[in-house]
């Protein structure tokens, strides 16, 4: 478990990374590449090289942090046959959360996509191995870290109330720029992780879990698209 100043700087390390280090990334990429500010404000390459450089850095610097805990945790995990079960059942807990949330969204008559999986599907498309990098394997790192390690150890608070409010605020981040309603998945998806960190006390399922996550979506997404571009050519 992190002290709480080392909490507190961690926190202060992402919300700079998300809210401030952008802006400055995107206009060092702009000044290099002789864009002008607009343009790179535009361009889904920017962009997704922007959320490479910022995740990257923020994931080596959160885990220079936490490096101590991860290495803890890994010589906890008893039997690597349980911990893939655990990862089994773990997929099929957030896979169905991201249904249920999904069908709540439906239900409540909104039927246009996130605007943050939109930008995500998008960039994708354009510059696949960038976002991969980012989607797959930083981001996730990035998240449980702050989302679990850090905002559930923040405060003396119950276990369930520390997951509750952890679970908003990562259903807030990623709806940050449109769409509340969304924020429905997000939320059911952060239960089930604050859960699995509940239970099993340790960084690597958590870790684990979201980048395993993330990466069955992304397949899916391509898989998706696949499929839409074969329907249109017949």
């Amino acid at each position: 478990m992190l002290i709480k100043r080392k909490n507190l700087i961690l926190i202060g390390i992402y919300v700079a990374g998300i809210l401030f280090f952008p802006r400055l990334v995107g206009l060092l990429i702009a000044f290099i590449r002789g864009y002008t500010y607009e343009y790179a404000r535009e361009s889904m390459y920017v962009l997704s090289l922007t959320n490479f450089i910022i995740y990257a850095m923020l994931c080596g610097i959160l885990l220079r942090l936490t490096c101590d805990i991860f290495k803890q945790d890994f010589q906890r995990i008893g039997s690597w046959g349980a911990f893939f079960k655990q990862m089994g059942f773990g997929l099929l807990c957030t896979f169905g959360a991201a249904l249920l949330g999904n069908s709540i969204v439906m239900l409540l008559g909104t039927i246009e996509t996130a605007m943050n999986q939109e930008l995500v599907v998008t960039a994708l498309a354009t510059r696949p191995f960038l976002m991969i990098i980012t989607i797959v394997f930083l981001g996730p790192i990035v998240e449980e870290i702050i989302f679990r390690l850090v905002l559930m150890n923040l405060f003396n608070w119950r276990p369930i109330h520390n997951v509750i409010i952890s679970s908003l605020i990562f259903g807030l981040v990623h709806v940050l720029i449109g769409g509340l309603i969304h924020i429905i998945p997000y939320f059911l998806m952060g239960l089930v992780l604050g859960y699995f960190y509940l239970k099993h006390n340790n960084a690597w399922h958590i870790t684990i879990l979201h980048i395993l996550h993330n990466g069955l979506t992304v397949v899916l997404v391509f898989w998706s698209q696949h499929m839409l571009d074969l329907y249109a050519s017949l």
